[in-house]
């Protein structure tokens, strides 16, 4: 019988050395595996942050008399303040979220959040909340514009941001986007919410001649030494409301733009127009829009600019069917030579026509106010910085 404890014993203890053993070996691949797995998915997401920072003193003064001695208003503003996450999910699909801070409050709101899909070299699908591809003002970041604030035409026709789709096709000279969302300025919307159209269309095409790269037109700067040549870009984009379940008044819009851009050594020129029609039940209105600008390097670091803007609004549209128009000039001193990461940006607008009887955009944004006469005066003075 003792003999029989003993043998028992042993094989009790040699089958939980077994155990232990094959749960120790379990542990290590375990381990390994869930090491290479963290190591391919930090491989893969690449995940990088950045900052931007766009630090004013505004200065606007009036000419409406209404305002007394109060024709002047100054002070200092956190024009945007940005957060950005982006980074590779696979060598294929890639991901971007941006989120901005209200320069009146604080709030912190979404901007962009995208995911984009390489198909394959020359096609991308493009899913999430992003900017259509309409103006190309709108769509070249805040970060690479020539003025510190893009121009009032553009304030008042631009697409912002939308939810939805949008297929890019990419070749050599020559480059498309097709958009399906909810409409022009619906970014943060429900699918249920009133501001949203019951569907949008939008398409762009460009064509690029000369020797500068597609790169070059992500800003309008050209800096000193840079290759030349030229893009041309067309756009039309259609939403239809009214159809569907929120049901407010039925509109449709339908715009078109043309803009056309050249680059080279140390200077650069760009001019948009737009066309719109808004039409409801009970009216009908045909809006335009044009903008002109340049600017030009006289030192390796310091670029001036200038620029005219305009909106014409239908004459059917009553007391606000005035035009309106603006000149603007001013320079940017680049800290970091050939980089937007750290520069100053003086602007100066003057208004030729009031901004209460004509359609433009006025917002503390792009420092254009309600003035009933004109002769408005802005003056931007700005420092970014990219972290």
């Amino acid at each position: 019988m003792q003999t029989f404890r003993l043998v028992t014993a042993s094989a009790l203890l040699m089958a939980c050395s077994m155990a232990h053993a094959a749960e120790d070996r379990y542990d290590l691949l375990y381990d390994a595996e869930m090491h290479s797995l963290s190591s391919n998915l930090n491989s893969a997401s690449n995940l990088k942050l950045g900052v931007q920072m766009q630090f004013r003193y505004d200065v606007n003064v009036r000419q409406d008399d209404s305002l007394g001695d109060d024709d002047t208003t100054i002070g200092f503003q956190m024009r945007r303040l940005k957060v950005e996450a982006k980074g590779d999910i696979t060598d294929s699909i890639s991901g971007k979220i941006v989120f901005a801070f209200d320069r009146d409050g604080g709030d912190a709101s979404l901007e962009d959040a995208v995911a984009d899909w390489a198909i394959n070299d020359s096609t991308s699908l493009q899913i999430g909340q992003f900017k259509l591809p309409f103006m190309r003002e709108e769509s070249v970041s805040s970060k690479k514009q020539l003025a510190p604030e893009r121009s009032s035409m553009n304030e008042t026709f631009n697409q912002d941001r939308s939810q939805g789709v949008q297929l890019t096709v990419e070749q050599d000279s020559f480059r498309a986007m097709f958009a399906f969302s909810d409409g022009f300025n619906t970014d943060n919307t429900a699918f249920n919410n009133s501001a949203e159209d019951d569907y949008a269309l939008t398409g762009r095409a460009e064509m690029r001649f000369g020797d500068a790269d597609w790169k070059a037109y992500d800003q309008f700067t050209s800096w000193r030494g840079a290759s030349q040549g030229a893009m041309v870009g067309v756009a039309g984009h259609f939403q239809n409301t009214g159809d569907t379940n929120p049901t407010p008044a039925e509109t449709e819009v339908f715009a078109l733009t043309v803009d056309g851009s050249f680059v080279a050594d140390g200077w650069n020129l760009y001019g948009a127009f737009v066309w719109r029609n808004t039409d409801t039940t009970m009216s009908s209105f045909d809006d335009t829009g044009a903008v002109l600008q340049g600017g030009v390097f006289v030192s390796d670091q310091t670029e001036l600019f200038a620029r005219w803007s305009a909106v014409f609004a239908d004459s059917a549209r009553g007391a606000t069917g005035d035009d309106y128009s603006d000149i603007t000039a001013g320079l940017n001193y680049y800290l970091v030579p050939e980089s937007h990461a750290a520069k100053f940006t003086l602007g100066v607008t003057y208004s030729l026509d009031a901004t209460t009887t004509s359609i433009v955009s006025t917002s503390t944004g792009h420092n254009l106010l309600s003035d009933t006469d004109d002769g408005q005066l802005a003056i931007i003075s700005q420092v970014q910085f990219l972290f």
